[in-house]
């Protein structure tokens, strides 16, 4: 055990001391960093501005005030994820406000809007302020250079540069989205820059179409207070949906860590596999593994090297879940509000040992994969030829696997990978925080041990059969032979 101990010490100190591992610890630290200032330096602007000549003197305030309600409906669902982020109080008295009902917005905006709701919801001392989204839509002026008595052809040659460019509002330059001409008498005239308006184009449709049908009503003797009443009119619906942050988005909130952990497994490994695959095939390159293997057994020696690699590994593992953690506990913003509830989901206390379980089975199957490739081989560009058909065989499906487990975590594909011994710790890694069962839990840890000693067995046999070997690497069958005899 001593001389194993000594094999992964001297391997772990001399991984440690180079470049390619300062600038690995970085990798997820860089990542976590360029989002969050992405998210709060880099990201556009959302607002775009809008233009409206309104000649006939109450379209426009019917537009503000859809735009005013459409507003106020987002803070309504910003507000309900805050709360229950926080797990506070609901923001609404009503628990069945909906805000893509107007009389709900209405409401919210008359029990005094944003400051009301968090007024009932008792924020604590200490916790992140609630921040309002931006609108959508301002409003802006018309130039002074645009004229808007001479007609549309006239308005609409006149704004055409404008639409090109960003214009000034009181948050700042926005980009110019539509600009609306309504003439006293007769339909309304648009004009977009072709990106950002297909909204606030639907909203002016929708309510000119709104007051058509008024108009259209009143003129076959309908009361304006009737016709009204009966263009609100909406037939009772009763849906019952996840609260914010519940169902689907609860799903992948708690899928988050585990599905992360599979991509860091898989990050890990072949990193420190390549290490590995280097290092040996480097010592066999320059005779060093001979005056090695004058100390220690190639058992022992394969035994340290998996050791000293998994501890590299490990402390990568450590210094990326320990920047996560920072990012999530100690920095506000996008990723901290995204990694405390996925964190949060760890709620079980056998999620966390399962997980490690899971984690060290796969990072040995891929560690021992590298190790016999490195013995088998006198050069980088001989180890590409095993080594490529080996990732491919774990990249794709494994690829393929998360995009369903996105989907549809309880879906065939998962299921059947997750009994599949070289998938089984990506899947059921994935798969931890959506539900699974118990019996499946321990069927697919029980294989994947027996899994993991017979690799170990017949693998092991490969690194000790051709460490000293100095031909060409064996084909197929003889790479089969080498597994199957017995020491």
């Amino acid at each position: 055990m001593q001389r194993i101990l000594l094999v992964a010490r001297r391997d772990y100190a001399q991984v440690v001391s180079t470049r390619a591992f300062r600038i690995t610890l970085l990798i997820v630290p860089l990542m976590l960093g360029l989002v969050t200032a992405a998210t709060t330096y880099l990201r556009a602007p959302s607002t775009t501005a809008y233009i409206m000549a309104d000649a006939s003197g109450g379209f426009a305030a019917v537009i503000e005030h859809r735009l005013e309600l459409e507003y106020q409906g987002q803070v309504m669902r910003d507000l309900s994820a805050y709360a229950a982020r926080l797990k506070l109080p609901p923001p609404f008295p009503d628990e069945d406000a909906s805000p893509s009902d107007d009389a709900a917005v209405e409401q919210f905006i008359a029990q005094g809007g944003t400051d009301g709701a968090l007024a009932r919801m008792h924020v604590p001392a200490g916790a992140p302020a609630f921040k309002r989204p931006a609108p959508s839509y301002l409003r802006v002026d018309v130039p002074r250079d645009v004229p808007v008595t001479q007609g549309p052809e006239a308005f609409g040659r006149a704004i055409a540069r404008y639409l090109a460019n960003d214009i000034e509002t009181r948050e700042g330059k926005r980009p110019l989205a539509v600009a609306a001409y309504v003439p006293a008498r007769g339909e309304p005239r648009l004009w977009t820059n072709g990106r950002n308006g297909e909204a606030l184009v639907d909203i002016i449709r929708q309510a000119r179409t709104r007051m058509a049908r008024l108009a259209l009503l009143a003129a076959n003797g309908v009361p304006a207070a009737a016709a009204a009443r009966i263009e609100n009119l909406e037939a009772p619906l009763a849906v019952r949906a996840p609260p914010p942050g519940g169902g689907r988005s609860q799903l992948i909130v708690h899928s988050f860590v585990p599905l992360a952990l599979a991509y860091l497994l898989m990050m890990a490994a072949m990193i420190t596999g390549g290490m590995m695959l280097q290092g040996v095939i480097e010592e066999r390159s320059n005779r060093l593994l001979e005056a090695v293997l004058a100390c220690v057994e190639p058992r022992e020696l394969m035994l340290g090297k998996l050791i000293g690699l998994g501890a590299v590994g490990l402390t990568i593992l450590a210094a990326w879940i320990a920047c996560a953690l920072l990012a999530a506990f100690a920095v506000q913003g996008g990723v901290a509000d995204y990694l405390r509830p996925s964190l949060a989901a760890l709620n079980q206390p056998w999620m966390i040992p399962v997980m490690v379980y899971y984690f060290f089975c796969g990072y040995l199957i891929l560690a021992m994969a590298y190790l016999a490739i490195g013995s088998l081989c006198n050069s980088m560009q001989d180890a590409q030829a095993y080594l490529m058909p080996v990732m491919m065989a774990v990249l794709v499906p494994v690829m393929l696997m998360a995009n369903a487990i996105v989907v549809n975590p309880s879906g065939l594909l998962p299921r059947v990978m997750s009994w599949i011994p070289i998938y089984t710790p990506f899947a059921m890694l994935a798969r931890l925080g959506s539900g699974v069962t118990v019996p499946e839990i321990l069927g697919t840890g029980l294989l994947l041990a027996v899994f993991v000693c017979v690799e170990l067995i017949a693998l092991g046999r490969v690194f000790r059969a051709s460490l000293l070997n100095t031909g060409q690497p064996p084909k197929l069958n003889g790479l089969i032979r080498l597994m199957l005899q017995r020491d």
